[in-house]
């Protein structure tokens, strides 16, 4: 009897890793949106800091410093907040990346132990193969020296 094909577990194995690698893209486009949103905060706290230094130059009024001020804080806890979840897209997609490797691994380990599989019932196949053609031979010759 024929072993086990491991066919089904390859095609199991095959969607494990498409699913991982359209995870690690989707990981990928959130970090990349985040990084991008956060330089983008980054860019807007040095241009608003850039103004109101020119401004107090020039000379401003205390309330208007005063909003500035206080704009820029809020700024920089965004900024905070935004780095944070950069660290942890950064995490993610870190994770995911190695959960791709290690998918990609067992689908590479299936399909060699599937074509050492086949290889050994090939083998065994041709094996039985000559020791028929081998019984065979023997009976013919057996036969056509008994009629003799």
């Amino acid at each position: 009897m024929k072993p086990f094909t491991l066919d089904t577990v390859l095609t199991f194995r095959k969607r494990q890793e498409d699913l991982a690698q359209r995870r690690l893209f989707d990981a990928r486009i959130n970090r990349d949106l985040v990084q991008q949103r956060f330089e983008t905060e980054q860019t807007h706290l040095e241009n608003l800091i850039r103004v109101t230094t020119e401004q107090q130059l020039k000379g401003i009024n205390i309330t208007e410093l005063i909003l500035h001020e206080q704009r820029i804080d809020h700024l920089k806890t965004n900024l905070q907040a935004i780095k944070k979840t950069v660290e942890e897209k950064n995490a993610l997609f870190e994770k995911e990346m190695g959960n791709l490797v290690q998918r990609s691994r067992e689908r590479q380990i299936m399909e060699r132990l599937k074509t050492h599989q086949n290889a050994a019932w090939r083998q065994y196949i041709d094996k039985k193969e000559a020791a028929m053609l081998d019984e065979i031979a023997v009976l013919r010759h057996d036969s056509d020296t008994n009629l003799l």
